[in-house]
């Protein structure tokens, strides 16, 4: 965490493998759409690490 917010990357991963966060919990701006573009790019990034650890 950094200043009481989750550090994520580009595709909105963790630090911890399988979590994904997205929105006011990653930092400002604290914007309804920012919220919904963060949270449309986390969903399409857990369906890839679904896919790729479904055998696992």
């Amino acid at each position: 965490m950094a200043g009481g917010h989750i550090i994520v990357d580009r595709t909105q991963k963790t630090n911890i493998d399988g979590v994904y966060a997205a929105g006011d919990c990653t930092g400002r701006p604290y914007q309804y759409a920012k919220a919904v573009g963060e949270g449309n790019v986390a969903v399409h990034s857990v369906l890839e690490y679904l896919k790729e650890h479904k055998d696992n």
